[in-house]
């Protein structure tokens, strides 16, 4: 496997995420708790105040941690956070769709430990609820998770260790 780097596999979860979460979310809709899937999942930082989406869903890198190898391969964990916003609905409604909307993003990612083939593991590792997150009190919901995936790191095929 090519090392992948952040970029690309934040790319890559994007994308998992966009293909499979839809299912998921119609499974654990409910009459009093809607489940629409996020217009937009985003790469990076969201400013709630630029965007009018009742759910909105970002995927924000944290760091990278390099585990011990040979001088030209090895093994990088990156840590992502997946946060999911709630927003525009009565109280309890938001609470219940932040508590939803952790589940499925948390099943999707467990269920697709790869990727596709993209990274060699993805674990979900911490999820951090935050039940008042808006200006206005409960007025917005928060959940972020913390999710670990595994790829091949190291040095670029073309480099020389050795010079």
């Amino acid at each position: 496997m090519e090392e992948i780097g952040v970029e690309e596999n934040g790319s890559s979860l994007c994308r998992y995420i966009k293909e499979k979460l839809p299912s998921c979310l119609e499974r654990l809709e409910t009459s009093d708790t809607p489940l629409p899937m996020p217009e937009k999942v985003l790469f990076g930082v969201a400013d709630v105040s630029r965007h009018e989406q009742k759910v909105l869903l970002a995927i924000v890198p944290y760091s990278i941690e390099e585990s011990e190898g040979t001088i030209g391969d090895a093994e990088q964990s990156q840590k992502f956070v997946v946060g999911i916003v709630c927003r525009g609905r009565a109280y309890d409604v938001l609470i219940r769709q932040m508590c939803r909307y952790a589940k499925a993003v948390a099943e999707v990612l467990r269920g697709g430990w790869s990727l596709g083939g993209a990274v060699l593991d993805v674990a979900v590792n911490r999820t951090d609820f935050y039940p008042d997150a808006g200006t206005v009190e409960k007025q917005m919901t928060v959940a972020e998770i913390e999710v670990t995936v595994r790829t091949e790191g190291g040095m670029p095929s073309e480099t020389d260790p050795f010079e």
